[in-house]
């Protein structure tokens, strides 16, 4: 197994991509603690968590006092993959353009920093190393099409803001054998994009852009994140996945 004895904390875990890496991540010998706002969908995973626990991650003291819990639970955190996240699709109809972009990157931006910083402190005070993996997007790296963006979609922004921190933290935690890298998924198959795949005539659209013909799944995701968290990727830090089914190729 290739997460045997090491302590995997997953944020957004409890559907999609998320619950797809903490299923996975137990499979490979991870102890696994899983956080989310949404607690039935924590309570869905049974076995698949050691550890489960309702969190913001805009709150930075209930985010630090998270880190230190697991840290204690486990005596050490060896992985951290960020999966919470939301688009404007998720914010109130009635909400302004400004403050529906702030939530967006308040969730995507904010939280991804305020965990990853307070989790690769407590792997710099215990100098255990260890391997953070970031959800980003395609649409970190190019532009939405006309048909499912607005010039004020803050989702675009905050993956794009994702990749920069991606690469900053792993600069700054590489002394300490600290790997942070980024995974960039095309259109997958999640309640993230149920809004979307609910139009046939959008659905096809989206499919027409993945050369493969088809969208992603969660576990084809989880994959990859095991990949980036395990030992296999020793010598990877700072740098980007694209899981898209050909996506950006074209």
């Amino acid at each position: 197994m290739r997460l045997s004895g090491k302590t995997a904390l997953v944020t957004g875990a409890a559907s999609g991509i998320g619950a797809a890496c903490a299923t996975l991540f137990n499979t490979e010998g991870a102890r696994v603690a899983g956080v989310d706002v949404n607690t039935d969908g924590l309570e869905a995973l049974g076995d698949a968590l050691d550890f489960a626990q309702s969190l913001d991650v805009r709150d930075k003291a209930a985010v630090d006092a998270l880190v230190e819990s697991v840290a204690s639970a486990f005596g050490r955190i060896d992985i951290l993959v960020n999966c919470a996240g939301i688009t404007a699709r998720h914010v109130p109809e009635n909400t302004s353009w400004e403050d529906a972009w702030q939530q967006v990157m308040d969730v995507n931006v904010k939280g991804t920093l305020l965990i990853t910083t307070a989790v690769m402190a407590i792997q710099r005070r215990d100098a255990t190393g260890g391997a953070i993996v970031n959800m980003s997007s395609i649409y970190g790296q190019v532009a939405r099409p006309p048909i499912i963006t607005s010039p004020t979609d803050p989702y675009p922004h905050s993956k794009a803001t994702v990749l920069q921190m991606t690469r900053d933290l792993a600069v700054s935690g590489a002394p300490d054998g600290i790997r942070v890298n980024a995974l960039c998924p095309g259109f997958i198959n999640t309640p993230l994009t149920a809004g979307l795949r609910e139009n046939a005539e959008l659905h096809a659209a989206l499919i027409s852009m993945h050369p493969v013909g088809r969208l992603g799944t969660p576990e084809e995701v989880a994959r990859c994140a095991l990949f980036l968290a395990s030992n296999d990727a020793s010598f990877v830090t700072g740098t980007s996945l694209a899981v898209d089914g050909g996506y950006l190729a074209i």
